[in-house]
């Protein structure tokens, strides 16, 4: 009665497997082609920040007069926050996640939650405030008012005007080294950079840069302060020790916007004329490379040279700004000719793009793209105009059907160029059943091996996890105060993932993912010893 009633409950559910599989094409996702390689923001973005905290981008869109606020995990635009008029530029506080947004127009400084993502107050200021920096060794905001001609110096703790100072002619950015407690500003009357005791705001040095010096970025590291000079096409390297400019960078033309990524040392600089990223090695003050922007952006759809802007906006309301996220080596850089956010891959130097991976029906597969193995709503970044090889692996029970992609396509791998982001659908389709004993006997053993599968997928995937876990911790533990220790632990946890692979509670490819991050850690110690 038992097998009557299992035969019975297979041959339904092999009916229901082999009505999903047979889905209408139709009805299933497929990638654009025209997919983009921008991430879309609000109109005319020039000032942007990364919240470290909430992992989101924070674009202020000058012409939408809104704040977008950027998941970098989707690539989407969560929320756009209404601030006031001609949002110019945004800085994150991480230790109050809080982020304040100039308003060129309204001449006041937004306030927003970082946590709600909503405004909580607005602060006056002086006329046409343009850069903006806090000080996170005193929690003070510092605003650069370019046509008062004044810095305007806020309380950020209990959002009240401290004092305004005189000190500039044309005040543009503001950074601020929280190591040394020194402000620099960038002054584009006096093609100078000012130099403030971030302590009583006192002036210290006036130290001459090129012509028009626009946009400041500084390595805490090393104590540099770079500053990209829009009409002389360079830019100037100052010794935050000295106060004196060790050398001068020629880079495109127009430069504006600039980041020093501190975990590679390179300085990025947009070259607003030529469309253009010039990469900097911070250690010999030499260009290693140019990114060209401008494929990127005519493959977003844009192919006029300054669409929806305004004939009399010229810099410095014309601008670009990068921000940079040492925890993934990405840099991002606002483009107001495709209202978007281009995203620069720090290890490479090249343009990339999200490919999200989608499965149908749910747990039936993984895809591999480019050797990387992805599973249901992950994601991979591959460079953009660049060709990309996915196959489609089935887990047990299932057979590859198409891709929702390139016309639901039936080739196996399949090869396409990646001309932006966008999501990949593998689709597979259980076996097609007849009503014999035989093949319901078979269809039996396949069910029980498919359970026993996933079973043993997930238990393995549990021991994976807990063992990275278990290296990681180890590492960042005992690798800066006992070295020693901390390679004889690894050295230990190595021979228990052989154990363990050898019992088959972890299969081949995850013994060597594990194996490489222990040896890379290993590594890692012995060099530092």
């Amino acid at each position: 009665m038992f097998l009557y009633f299992s035969l019975t409950t297979v041959f339904l559910c092999s009916i229901c497997v082999t009505g999903i599989s047979a889905q209408n094409p139709a009805d299933q996702k497929v990638i654009s082609t025209k997919s983009s390689p921008i991430i879309s923001s609000g109109s005319f973005p020039i000032g942007i920040d990364i919240d470290p905290i909430t992992n989101r981008l924070y674009v202020a869109n000058q012409f939408s007069n809104t704040i977008s606020v950027i998941d970098i995990e989707t690539s989407k635009v969560e929320k756009n926050i209404d601030v006031g008029k001609s949002p110019y530029d945004v800085d994150v506080n991480p230790f109050s996640n809080r982020i304040y947004a100039s308003n060129r127009d309204s001449n006041t400084i937004s306030v927003i939650d970082g946590f709600t993502n909503k405004e909580l107050t607005n602060i006056r200021v002086g006329n046409s405030p343009l850069g903006i920096g806090i000080n996170l060794a005193t929690s003070w905001l510092y605003v650069a008012n370019l046509n008062s001609k004044t810095i305007t110096v806020i309380d950020a703790i209990e959002n009240r005007i401290i004092k305004s100072l005189k000190y500039a002619s044309l005040p543009y950015d503001i950074v601020i080294n929280p190591n040394t407690n020194k402000v620099y500003i960038s002054d584009l009357g006096k093609d100078s950079v000012l130099v403030l005791e971030g302590s009583n705001n006192t002036l210290v040095a006036s130290i001459p840069v090129g012509s028009k010096p626009s946009v400041l970025a500084i390595n805490t590291q090393t104590n540099t302060i770079y500053v990209s000079n829009f009409r002389n096409d360079s830019v100037s390297v100052i010794n935050g020790t000295s106060n004196k400019v060790e050398s001068s960078i020629k880079v495109g033309h127009n430069p504006v916007g600039i980041a020093v990524n501190p975990r590679s040392n390179k300085i990025y600089v947009d070259n607003l004329e030529d469309n253009t990223i010039s990469v900097i090695n911070g250690r010999t003050n030499k260009v290693t490379k140019i990114i060209p922007l401008e494929p990127a952006i005519i493959a977003s759809g844009i192919n006029n040279l300054f669409i929806n802007i305004p004939l009399k906006v010229t810099f410095p309301f014309i601008a670009s700004k990068l921000t940079v996220d040492p925890k993934t080596n990405f840099t991002y850089a606002t483009n107001t000719r495709s209202n978007g956010i281009i995203t620069i891959d720090g290890k490479t130097d090249d343009i990339i793009t999200k490919i999200f991976v989608d499965i149908n029906p749910p747990n039936s597969g993984n895809v591999k793209c480019n050797d990387i193995i992805l599973s249901a709503g992950e994601s991979t970044t591959l460079p953009f105009n660049s060709t990309a090889k996915c196959e489609a692996i089935p887990d047990r029970g299932y057979d590859f059907g198409s891709w929702s992609v390139n016309n639901n396509t039936r080739e196996n791998p399949v090869i396409f160029n990646v001309t932006g982001s966008g999501t990949l659908t593998a689709n597979f389709k259980g076996a097609i059943l007849t009503e014999t004993f035989i093949i319901l006997t078979s269809v039996i053993i396949g069910l029980v091996s498919t359970i026993g599968g996933w079973l043993y997928r997930q238990r393995s995937r549990l021991s994976f996890k807990r063992n990275l876990t278990n290296i990681d911790y180890t590492y960042e533990m005992l690798s800066k105060n006992n070295k020693e220790e901390c390679v004889k632990q690894l050295e230990q946890i190595q021979r228990d993932l052989n154990f363990l692979h050898r019992k088959g509670k972890i299969n081949e490819s995850q013994l060597e993912f594990l194996e490489k991050r222990i040896n890379g850690y290993i590594s890692r110690v012995n060099i530092s010893k």
